[in-house]
């Protein structure tokens, strides 16, 4: 329990800021009021005992043999007497909170009006022979529990002997005449000796009660101003405390706050008087704080509580301390309490545990969220039997912003990326970015696949809208990998595992699509890996193989180039397919050393042609997007060039259109550079990407190839047949090439010849062959007529 003095002092301080007093003033008033009312309320009791004293040794008398042996005259002057003692304590009980002002005089005026009084009365009693000669000692008693200073006791002790020596000094000389009483020989007020024995005794006695009542008074007033000096110490630390201290009453009413409460809550003094602690809680925490308060009212130990006050401004202060109860002067209960802010340190922690579950750059929830919330998802999919989705998203091609553009402008992508793939699923669903250019979906409550597909799809068509960041006009596209609960698995790192291996499936079939994951992929995941381990040294090991396919005009039939692709002949699973580790070559890096492999191998090749007296021809080399971004790919390409003496003319590059899109304004600067070089620019893969017939003005090259996927059909399917009609018919407007690849059948060759197409590429021609065939069917071609048909091989 909180000790009554200390709650009474801070109580007292709380009014004397309030009243606009002094510390030591107040202190002072307070305690001379406090002395003249108890002197008063004695006063009152000492009258009262005398009356009753009075009364019954008046009665006694009255049917004793003595009678009543008082004159008129005497009784006159007791009564009077009485009636003086009793009017002026009147006037003190009344007026004592007046007179403070001039505390001293009315002390010593009172305390002599009490010795003359007593005096009178010792007289009218009997003189020498009187009983009430004890009252000078309570008087003694009361000037050392009024006065200030010791010399003021001891000059009330004096001057009690004094007087009652004057008046033994008077009744002896016959000066007043003497009280006869009963039992009292008269002679004793002539007898010099007993009147010198009895004022020397009460004297002395008057003076030791004088001296005694003087220091015990004087040790009780110095421990009481050691106590009001520890309890200002205590209020003082309390009001100087940085912790948040305050008392209320049981209906939330405040009697002190310190203050650090003042200042942290913005309220006065004089407000606190007006509101409740109710009225500064924040709403939703008021129920449970108001229980809190009942458990510590009814004595319950509470631990320490945390709750939200709302300061004078509206901001909302978080603090934590403890309630306890006490009780005012022992009656009425009141609750003291002691706490921090913790706004900051709460701001801090979830300001901690933001960086520690969010992505800092997307907002995003990181990996550990993303798992927290998969887990989550799970127990719910379980208790109400739904479905839920994985969705695995990466990013194509997005290293080559990041490393040509730089980090900040592929930050602000990734950001924009984030906002719309959050603005394709619902607030219930869950977006996070677990590292890189890494997103997962989480989609709860599923029921349908279809519904999965939808936002898969959504997604796609969100991400294919070009972005515009800083000056640039960026294209991105996603490979999405899906895997669902319960049925691909139960386990959570699993099923992400699995949407992974599917993403990477979605990566393998052409990107910019989704997957659902099959137990098939397992054995293409492996097969990944065992790719990636050999791609590493693959080169060192001269493992890679080129084919060279040919261009043909559809006019002159002549060859006018041959296009250099790619093979891995691996030692263990045989001749691999560029579809699968060209992907794992852009992944990792490899495709800067293994491209640069290419280009000079097949620059030299076609030096070696000419000097075996082949026609001229250009030689055709597809550039990856993570090349076409290097910083020193003119340089390289330069010193090829310098290093195999091939014509810079007889060397064509294919870029596919996906990847000049990414970034058109670098694009162009690199093609005029390619283009002033005398490099001829063929643009791959087109009608797959995003051009526009603004952007493809801008662009430095000389020949449209149009994709085989539009090719494969013009014969039978009326949308393939007019975009591609459409595509020749833009490439011829621009005075640029179109060649078409794919080209198989004769029917596919005669549609294109009809609509002006320059070129064709395909197994109508020729397969792929090896650098040591062309020859042979170069020289064989120089006399052909006819389109020779070419080996049942794949495509490359």
């Amino acid at each position: 329990m909180v000790n009554s003095n200390w709650f009474n002092a801070l109580s007292k301080r709380l009014w004397q800021v309030r009243d606009g007093l002094k510390t030591a003033d107040y202190e002072q008033h307070e305690e001379l009021q406090a002395r003249i009312s108890l002197v008063v309320k004695t006063r009152w009791f000492l009258l009262a005992l005398i009356a009753a004293y009075c009364l019954f040794a008046g009665s006694s008398y009255y049917f004793s043999r003595f009678g009543l042996f008082l004159s008129r005259s005497q009784t006159f002057f007791l009564f009077g007497t009485v009636a003086s003692v009793i009017g002026y304590n009147f006037l003190l009980h009344t007026y004592h909170r007046r007179l403070c002002c001039c505390y001293r005089l009315v002390n010593l005026l009172q305390i002599l009006l009490d010795l003359v009084l007593v005096t009178v009365l010792i007289h009218l009693s009997g003189g020498a022979s009187s009983w009430f000669w004890p009252v000078y000692l309570i008087i003694t008693i009361e000037a050392a529990f009024l006065s200030e200073h010791k010399r003021d006791v001891w000059l009330v002790g004096v001057c009690g002997g004094l007087l009652y020596g004057a008046l033994l000094t008077a009744e002896k000389l016959q000066l007043v005449p003497n009280v006869r009483m009963p039992f009292v020989d008269s002679a004793i007020h002539r007898d010099g000796l007993y009147l010198l024995l009895i004022w020397l005794w009460v004297t002395l006695l008057n003076a030791a009660v004088s001296f005694i009542g003087s220091y015990f008074v004087g040790a009780l007033r110095r421990e009481s101003s050691a106590v009001k000096e520890s309890e200002e110490r205590l209020v003082n630390f309390l009001d100087t405390a940085n912790d948040l201290i305050l008392t209320v009453n049981a209906e939330g009413r405040f009697l002190y706050v310190n203050d650090a409460w003042q200042k942290t809550l913005g309220y006065t003094l004089e407000e606190t008087g007006t509101i409740s602690f109710f009225d500064i809680i924040r709403p939703d925490c008021r129920e449970q704080c108001s229980i809190e308060i009942a458990r510590v009212l009814a004595g319950d130990t509470l631990s320490p509580l945390e709750s939200v006050l709302v300061a004078k401004n509206g901001r909302e202060v978080v603090v934590e301390g403890n309630l306890t109860c006490g009780f005012d002067d022992g009656n009425s209960q009141v609750i003291w309490g002691i706490c921090r802010d913790i706004t900051e340190r709460k701001q801090a922690e979830e300001q901690l545990y933001r960086l520690a579950h969010h992505d800092i750059l997307t907002e995003l929830p990181n990996r550990i969220l993303f798992l927290d919330r998969l887990q989550q998802a799970k127990a719910l999919a379980n208790r109400y039997r739904h479905q839920l989705a994985i969705l695995f998203l990466d990013l194509d091609r997005f290293k080559i912003i990041n490393d040509t553009l730089g980090h900040p402008v592929g930050d602000k992508l990734l950001q924009k990326v984030a906002q719309r793939i959050a603005g394709c699923v619902r607030e219930v669903d869950t977006v996070a970015r677990i590292g890189g250019d890494e997103f997962t979906v989480i989609l709860v409550n599923i029921d349908n696949i279809d519904d999965v597909k939808r936002v898969a799809q959504k997604i796609l068509h969100s991400l294919s809208v070009p972005f515009n960041i800083d000056t640039y006009e960026l294209f991105i596209t996603t490979s999405i990998g899906i895997a669902l609960y319960p049925s691909d698995g139960e386990n959570i790192d699993t099923l992400v595992k699995k949407a992974d291996i599917a993403m990477y499936y979605a990566k393998g079939e052409g990107r910019n699509n989704f997957q659902f994951y099959t137990p098939q992929m397992d054995a293409n995941a492996d097969k990944r890996l065992l790719l990636e381990t050999s791609l590493r040294k693959a080169l060192d090991q001269h493992e890679f193989r080129i084919y060279y396919q040919p261009k043909v005009d559809i006019v002159s039939k002549q060859i006018t180039a041959m296009e250099a692709l790619l093979r891995w002949a691996h030692p263990t699973l045989g001749l691999v397919s560029p579809a699968e580790f060209i992907p794992l070559a852009e992944e990792t890096g490899l495709i800067i050393p293994i491209g640069e492999w290419v280009l000079r191998a097949a620059c030299i090749q076609n030096k070696e042609w000419q000097k075996q007296g082949l026609p001229r021809m250009r030689v055709a080399v597809n550039l990856s997007g993570y090349q076409f971004q290097q910083r020193n790919l003119l340089e390289m390409i330069r010193g090829i060039l310098e290093e195999s003496g091939l014509e810079a003319e007889l060397l064509e590059l294919e870029i596919t259109e996906s990847v000049i899109m990414q970034n058109p304004d670098f694009a162009v600067s690199v093609l005029n550079e390619l283009k002033d070089l005398g490099i001829h620019i063929s643009i791959d893969d087109f009608g797959t990407g995003y051009s526009s017939l603004a952007h493809l003005k801008r662009f430095s090259i000389n020949t449209l190839k149009i994709d085989k996927s539009f090719v494969r059909d013009v014969e039978v399917n009326s949308a393939d047949a007019a975009i591609t009609t459409a595509i020749i018919a833009m490439g011829n407007s621009l005075n640029l090439k179109v060649i078409a690849e794919g080209v198989e059948t004769e029917g596919q060759l005669n549609f294109l010849s009809e609509n002006n197409c320059d070129e064709v590429q395909g197994f109508l021609v020729s397969t792929p062959m090896p650098a040591g065939e062309v020859a042979a069917f170069l020289r064989e071609r120089c006399g052909a007529d006819s389109w020779p048909i070419g080996r049942e091989t794949a495509d490359g």
